[in-house]
């Protein structure tokens, strides 16, 4: 019969070499847990680039930039220097822009409003400058465009040219 010798040190011996292996292996393994883990919120938390979708609230998008109704106010000033224009109509038109312009800046609806609306119109820290703008803007032109010329000086002196420098300086003073 064979008989295997044990040594004492075989069973129930906690060497501690091997707890020291055994406990190291462990902490390692809690520690690339943990960094791979805080990679990982730190990289679901950055913000994505995703393209901005852009909404377009009328023909001409004021945030694209002034030349466009600019371009429209020169227009009207040309055609009326040109005779294609008459005053009167030139101011209509030029009105017009102004109301197109601050309607797709605001996204509301603003083509139809009278003095009193836009007076009306509830003011806050971000629309005030541009409603006074505005409300200064149509009420010069108001005169030319409806008063009779012969009796109202106002409605006399404006010229077309003037009245597109007032409609350019609302497009360059928004905000």
């Amino acid at each position: 019969m064979n008989h295997i010798a044990l040594s004492r040190n075989d069973f129930n011996t906690l060497d501690p070499i091997h707890i020291e292996t055994g406990l190291g292996i462990v902490v390692a393994v809690c520690l690339i847990l943990a960094v791979a883990l805080v990679v990982l919120v730190v990289w679901l938390s950055k913000p994505t680039l995703k393209p901005t979708k852009k909404t377009n609230r009328g023909r001409h998008d004021a945030s694209t930039g002034t030349s466009i109704w600019h371009e429209r106010i020169n227009d009207v000033v040309d055609r009326h220097a040109n005779g294609d224009l008459g005053r009167e109509e030139a101011f209509a038109l030029l009105a017009s822009i102004a109301r197109d312009f601050v309607s797709t800046a605001t996204g509301s609806d603003v083509r139809n409003q009278t003095l009193t609306d836009i007076e009306a119109t509830p003011r806050t820290t971000g629309n005030q400058h541009g409603l006074t703008l505005l409300r200064q803007t149509i009420e010069a032109l108001y005169p030319p465009e409806f008063a009779d010329a012969e009796r109202n000086h106002t409605a006399r002196e404006a010229t077309v040219e003037q009245a597109g420098e007032w409609v350019a300086n609302l497009v360059e003073r928004w905000r």
